[in-house]
Order: structure tokens, then sequence, then C-alpha cells
């Protein structure tokens, strides 16, 4: 059922499931904002909730008749259908402006609390001057920084795809690196292909044996299940890369794009060395992938924060800096209790 709120500003609805005429004002809107990402787009609702004991809810606020917010809110399970008194919105609420913050925020947490929510969790997705803009209005709507060294990454690189073409990708001193390893890894014989969503346990494979490298939680098959399906539904959404030595898959990169951002997502490779760098090849695919769809963007994924010591985690992002060496800064996640 929906549960739908005015104030003297905003109208709010929190639905378990979108009707046609609030499915396409979402869709409108998330595709649109300037403050969008790929994991607040309707679709991604099944993927949040896969393997997870967890629901999604959408929530939508209008100002009159204009969209100004919209989120996927998850809410953990406590037992059975019980749900715990906690909401997270992974990178979002999605607004056109952090300019639209306040009023979303203030929208956003009447309607929690009116559907028993305590503590709310929130990450807008902004970066640079925007990401600080963003977390000044978190503070003032009662939102205090929670970010963990090992929480959902802070602190990104990005690299510039807009009218670049494949030399242009590897130009300039602070890529000879790259430029080393690639020619490295042809030498070697390694190759690197777009594969199909059916070696999405590939991926898999190879992400479950890092995280158990790393003492980390594996995740879940139903998330790899679901994101295949998300792609095959609409290959425009994202694509697979496996790199291959001696005829062995010996790496994997998910890209996953929305608007004019792609995201490396995901991609692990295996724990037995190699003469090259075994990721730079689906990497440098993946960022040629997401060009040739249109992206400006491509964003490598965390890198740990400042201060951030640990030695896993430097090292699995070492070899991001050599596409990019620039941090860029994104907003940090954000709590309030009720």
């Amino acid at each position: 059922m929906a549960a739908v709120a005015t104030t003297d500003l905003v109208q709010t609805e929190w639905r378990a499931a979108l009707d046609d005429g609030d499915a396409r004002d979402y869709a409108a809107f998330v595709e649109t904002a300037a403050g969008a990402h790929y994991t607040q787009t309707a679709a991604w609702a099944k993927i949040a909730v896969a393997g997870r004991p967890r629901v999604a809810r959408f929530f939508l606020a209008r100002a009159g008749d204009r969209v100004v917010g919209a989120a996927i809110v998850l809410r953990p399970r406590a037992l059975g259908p019980l749900l715990t008194p906690v909401a997270i919105i992974e990178r979002g609420p999605v607004c056109a402006d952090p300019a639209d913050l306040p009023l979303v925020l203030d929208a956003l947490v009447r309607t929690s609390r009116r559907k028993g929510v305590a503590r709310l969790v929130v990450m807008p997705y902004w970066a640079g001057e925007r990401a600080a803009e963003a977390e000044g209005a978190l503070a003032r709507a009662g939102f205090r920084d929670v970010q963990e060294l090992d929480g959902a990454h802070a602190s990104t690189l990005r690299l510039d795809l807009a009218g670049k073409d494949d030399a242009a990708l590897l130009t300039g001193a602070d890529r000879k690196k790259l430029r080393y390893e690639l020619k490295n890894a042809e030498r070697a014989g390694a190759t690197v292909r777009r594969a199909p969503m059916t070696e999405m346990p590939t991926l898999a494979r190879l992400d479950g044996q890092l995280a158990d490298s790393q003492g980390k939680s594996q995740r879940k098959n139903a998330w790899f299940a679901a994101v295949a399906a998300y792609i095959t539904s609409d290959e425009t959404r994202g694509a697979l890369f496996v790199c291959e030595h001696e005829g062995v898959p010996v790496s994997a990169v998910l890209a996953l794009r929305h608007a004019k951002v792609a995201v490396y997502s995901a991609g692990a490779s295996i724990l037995e060395q190699r003469p090259f760098s075994k990721m730079a090849m689906p990497l440098l695919a993946a960022a040629r992938w997401a060009r040739d769809a249109g992206c400006d963007v491509f964003d490598l994924g965390g890198i740990p924060m400042e201060g951030d010591a640990d030695p896993k985690r430097i090292a699995i992002a070492q070899f991001k800096r050599d596409f990019s060496k620039a941090p860029v800064r994104l907003v940090r996640e954000h709590a309030r209790w009720f």
C-alpha cells in the first residue's frame, strides 16, 4: 500500500511498488538528475535485496508538479516479516541539485518517522565541491558523518572519457606504467574479451576468492544472478570483461553505467601471480566500452581514504592509480537518529 503524506511544500510517497504514473516520473527524474546513480534506478531494487534479508521501498517527493527527490529505501528484516527501525539509502536520495537536499531531506525524515524508522542512513551521490555542498546540507538537517574506512567508498579516481580515442586514453606521463603493463600483458599472451552474462559465475568465483583472502564476507550468488538479469534485459546498463592467460580466466571486471557515468562496480583476479598486471587489460576494455556507450566519465571505484593505512586496501587499489592519480571526493555516509 502507498503511504502518502503532505507538508506545506512537499508531497511524498512511500511505496512497495510504483504505479504506472509514478514509475514514469521516478524513471524520468533519476534518468536526468545530476545526482543520480545506477543503484537508485527502479530496476536496481531487485538487486539491492538479492540474497539479503531486507526489503526495498520507493520514495518520491514532489513540490507541486515537480519531482524534487527520489530514492530506493532499504529496510533490513528483523525476523520474518518484521523490519528493523533502520532505513538505508545507498547513493541517495537523488536530487537534481544539492540545493534541493534540505527540502528533500525534511520530507524524507517526516515520511520515515511515520513508517517506524528510528535511524536513517543516506549517502547522496555528488563529487568534489558539490560533495562538500551536499555534506553541509546534511549537517544542517541533523545528519552526522558515520563513514567507516571499510564502508561504501567516499574517495575515488575518475577517468575522463569525453572526446578520447584509444590513444588519448593512454596518453600522458602519468600513464607510462599503464602502457608498460598493457604491452607486458600482450607479450605474455593475455587476452581480454567482453563476456556474455552466462559467464557471471566466473566473476563470482574470483570475487569470492578475493573476499576470502581479505577476511571479508562474500557477495551472494543471488546478487550476481540478479545483476546478470539486469544487464540481459538491457545491455546498455553494463558489461562484463574477462581476461584470460594460457586458457584460464585470470581476472574479470564488471562495469555498470547510468547516464554519462560508468562505474567499475566489481572485479577480481586469481590469487596466483602472473608475469603481468592481471587487471590492466579488462579495466581498460571497460573504460573503452563506457566511452563507446556515450559516457563522459569512468569512475574507477573506491580507493583508501586519507588516514586509511590498511595494507590490503592500499595494495588492491594501487592498480587503479595507473589510470588516474587525482583523488575525487564523494559524499561520505551520514546518519540521523530520530
